[in-house]
């Protein structure tokens, strides 16, 4: 990525009033719609400027753009990514997530059910980033029908993350980029610094979001899109992605754009 462009959007930051992460909990909106937008890296500037009075900003240990990593599993069949590929709803993902500049790890349990609600459920891991012991085995069990036999390391991601709360706090986003998709084994790596991918999670209307009027004013409108699902794909040339073709190729052509004015420059 540029250092040009992460440097714009570094400055934009500071224009946001902080808030801290034991507030923002109460913003986690564990059950809640979500509507994501695929987008050029080059636009978050812009984007942050013309919300930056109606929202705070997750601050931690003074760094407000956020370094994660995410471990996802999926069944020996990789069941799961097949249900999403089919568009199948009640459908569930599986993960340990490092959080930022916390250095927290959580094993987390997503799931989507029929009505288009996500809820997301997890507890914090004292094992280190990818070790399922006991407890995570116990946690696995109530929320899913599989054990730890039956699941297996198969993607891990990388992005940076801006994090904003909406100062009535009915509203969380997250703005994430410098996005990196590798096998478990790292053998298999493919960056993305050309995109980035917001995320509007809201308990109420989506029309109520600031963030989404700016969008929508920008020509960009809400897209589904699965990190886990597009990292799978394009790195499993056998798996079955017809159906993310679309998606495959507009990341792909906005990723394209940003690497060939790098070179022109």
């Amino acid at each position: 990525m540029s250092t040009s462009i992460e440097n714009k959007i570094l400055e934009c930051l500071p224009a946001f009033k902080p808030i801290d992460l034991a507030s923002i909990e109460r913003a986690s909106l564990m059950r809640r719609k979500d509507s994501k937008y695929v987008y050029p890296i080059a636009s978050i500037p812009d984007i942050l400027k013309a919300v930056s009075h109606s929202y705070y900003i997750l601050e931690i240990d003074n760094i407000r753009a956020h370094a994660y990593n995410t471990l996802y599993y999926d069944t020996l069949n990789m069941d799961m990514y097949h249900m999403h590929h089919r568009g199948m709803s009640n459908r569930q993902k599986i993960r340990f997530r490092t959080y930022g500049s916390s250095d927290v790890v959580f094993f987390e349990v997503k799931e989507k059910n029929n009505k288009g609600v996500t809820s997301k459920k997890r507890m914090k891991s004292n094992n280190g980033h990818g070790v399922i012991l006991s407890k995570e085995e116990e946690f696995l069990a109530s929320l899913t029908a599989y054990q730890e036999s039956d699941i297996k390391p198969v993607l891990e991601n990388t992005f940076k993350r801006i994090t904003l709360v909406e100062k009535n706090q009915k509203e969380r986003i997250t703005i994430d980029y410098d996005l990196c998709f590798m096998t478990p084994d790292h053998s298999k790596v493919l960056q993305f610094p050309g995109i980035s991918i917001a995320e509007i999670k809201r308990e109420g209307n989506l029309s109520a979001s600031g963030l989404n009027a700016v969008l929508r004013k920008n020509k960009i409108y809400p897209m589904r899109f699965s990190k886990y699902c597009m990292g799978t794909a394009m790195l499993n040339e056998a798996l079955p992605s017809n159906n993310f073709k679309q998606k495959i190729l507009k990341v792909n052509k906005i990723n394209a754009s940003y690497l060939s004015a790098l070179n022109t420059k």
